[in-house]
């Protein structure tokens, strides 16, 4: 039987190729299983030095190979005896993986041809339940991949991953190798093992039973991708993500700026951007306007604040009358409760979305208890959190519906420059002024350093309940002519623009929105290790430091001290801040994320035939405690 020639490209791939050529030196490369060759030719026409393998190439090549390119026949992944030690300056392996019965040889193979600083451009499918003949593993996702790499030795420190088109794809170096023989036991404790070895990403905290089902990881582009093409056949990516229409319930919008609406009107605008039709649901019955400016072609729907039967029925008839597609559900209180009871009346599927407090804070405060989040999130089609850390404050019934996409803010237009010379440096921090919060550390921490450092003030960048005491002991401290309460204003980031240190000093946050304001700026940051948000934004020693929990105040001041002494550390800390936001928590790759997650919600209700056991008994306690 005659196979049939293949001339088309899998779906995202050009768009990686182009990534690798933009982002890295030309030097010699191996593009092994080059199929149709298109990686080959792209490589060669601008300036690799490239060698081409692959089995079988009169069936798949689309043409010959342009004169210049070495082409070597049926060479196998696990047995590169035609190459020498360390003689690649990179090696480009796209959808070979699946095809080799033994990954970790082949992935050894690799490492060795590999000179010490080149890297592996690695492409694999994602996962899927079709058995394809030929592949002897079903596909892969980020986290899965990573895990592979990383046992086998590569550096993933610097490393890039995405999945992108049907491509999980990662940018690794040849790396340090193996662990010793012994050092993992092939059971539980094996990723903290490589974790703690350094061998997963920078910034990247991996724990036993992580959600490997992510977008991207430290992830750039360089070149921006272009529109992936449409389903060619089984095995191609989805369609381009049809336009939705999309509900967001954003509770207090019209009456707050926190970092529960901040998200929100960055998800309403950017699908409202990418050409899908989007209202917000708020609870306001003054019908104010929105505090955070949203698009034109956004709805504003004010529902009542009651929180009756008779307000819950208003809710279903506003909902329903609109013909949505999918909901998403902002906060982490009872509300979502509310959210849970609306698309079950409705019919329409549901992201629950817990952006920007750790989880547990809700029931340390008692206002979300632990049973009523489980029924809510039971309720759900499709869970959002924003960090991996907290997939395990789930119900282990529903942690398989998390997706975790992290947050993202509003690009700057001017960025700090926290390095340079001047009369008089700031530190700031941007908060509520509220007790969880703990801004008073901050000002017991600078009244310690004002004698040391005279040029130095602090500004104080948020309004609430303290504000008042804090004024006060401020002036008790003596340092209240070096403390500037700005208040609350419309736009923060000029305050980060003119800054030269940032402190986050909460210890109750996953993702802190205004921590990566201040990455996104350019500055250095200094905050607390027993908060889960800043250990995970803030690599401490390169983009900040961390503070020991034990004496706060006391280490925040040998913290503050280290960065207000040193110009050059700020600007060192800060570049490499800026370098961390791009790479993580860009606009383009976290709103594409969000779509993604969104319409895959959609398509779960569509395909579902019958609820799962978790919802059937998530529905029967709704009708119990409700009395639906």
């Amino acid at each position: 039987m005659t196979r049939p020639t293949v001339t088309t490209s899998i779906p995202g791939q050009i768009d990686l190729i182009k990534e690798v050529i933009v982002s890295f030196p030309r030097g010699r490369i191996l593009d092994l299983g080059t199929g149709s060759g298109l990686a080959a030719r792209q490589f060669h026409q601008s300036g690799w030095d490239v060698t081409a393998t692959g089995f079988d190439l009169d069936a798949y090549l689309d043409a010959p190979l342009p004169e210049g390119i070495c082409v070597l026949p049926d060479v196998d992944i696990c047995d590169l005896h035609q190459f020498g030690d360390a003689e690649f300056d990179a090696i480009w392996c796209a959808h070979v993986l699946e095809h080799v019965s033994n990954t970790g040889l082949a992935l050894d193979e690799l490492r060795r041809v590999l000179r010490s600083d080149g890297w592996l451009f690695i492409a694999v499918p994602p996962y899927k339940d079709r058995i394809v003949g030929g592949h002897v593993n079903s596909g892969w996702n980020l986290g899965s991949l990573m895990y592979v790499l990383a046992d086998a030795g590569f550096g993933l420190a610097q490393g890039r991953f995405i999945h992108h088109g049907y491509n999980v794809f990662a940018m690794v170096q040849r790396g340090p190798g193996r662990l010793p023989a012994g050092v993992l036991r092939r059971a539980n404790g094996d990723i903290e093992v490589l974790a703690e070895a350094g061998r997963f990403p920078e910034g990247f905290s991996p724990r036993q039973g992580f959600n490997g089902r992510r977008h991207s990881v430290n992830w750039l582009w360089n070149h921006p991708p272009e529109a992936i093409p449409a389903r060619r056949s089984q095995l191609a990516s989805p369609p381009p993500i049809a336009p939705m229409r999309i509900g967001f319930f954003v509770p207090w919008i019209t009456k707050g700026k926190g970092g529960t609406e901040n998200v929100g009107q960055m998800m309403a605008n950017a699908m409202a951007k990418r050409g899908h039709e989007v209202t917000i649901f708020t609870f306001d019955d003054k019908r104010a306007p929105s505090r955070w400016p949203l698009d034109d072609r956004i709805a504003l729907v004010h529902l009542p604040e009651a929180e009756d039967e008779r307000a819950d029925q208003q809710m279903a008839v506003d909902v329903s009358s609109r013909n949505f597609d999918i909901l998403v559900g902002l906060h982490m209180d009872r509300a979502m409760l509310r959210y849970v009871r609306c698309a079950h009346k409705v019919g329409l599927p549901l992201v629950l979305s817990e952006p920007c407090v750790d989880p547990r804070f809700s029931r340390w405060i008692g206002n979300f208890s632990l049973d009523e989040r489980d029924i809510a999130m039971a309720g759900a089609t499709l869970i959002h959190l924003p960090l991996d850390e907290f997939v395990e404050t789930l119900a282990p019934s529903v942690r398989g519906r998390t997706r975790i996409i992290p947050n993202t803010i509003r690009e700057p237009e001017a960025l700090a420059n926290p390095g340079v010379e001047k009369s008089r440096y700031t530190l700031l921090t941007t908060s509520e002024l509220a007790p969880h919060r703990n801004p008073s550390l901050v000002i017991e921490a600078f009244a310690r350093l004002t004698h040391e450092f005279p040029e130095w003030r602090l500004q104080i960048v948020g309004d609430g309940p303290l504000r008042r005491q804090l004024e006060v002991r401020a002036q008790t401290l003596g340092i209240n002519d070096r403390v500037d309460f700005a208040g609350e204003g419309d736009d923060v980031y000029p305050y980060y623009a003119d800054a030269d240190l940032f402190a986050i000093p909460t210890s109750f946050e996953d993702i802190p929105l205004t921590l990566c304001e201040a990455m996104a700026h350019g500055l250095p940051a200094v905050g607390f290790d027993n908060c889960v948000g800043a250990s995970t934004q803030i690599i401490s020693g390169r983009t900040g430091l961390l503070c020991n929990g034990d004496d706060q105040v006391r280490s925040l001041v040998r913290a503050l001290r280290r960065l207000m002494a040193d110009a050059a550390l700020r600007d060192r800390m800060g570049r490499a801040a800026r370098s961390a936001f791009e790479k993580r928590f860009r606009n383009d790759v976290v709103h594409h994320a969000w779509e993604e997650m969104f319409a895959e919600a959609r398509e779960l209700l569509a395909n579902r035939k019958k609820p799962d056991l978790a919802t059937i008994t998530a529905v029967r306690l709704w009708e119990r405690v409700w009395g639906l």
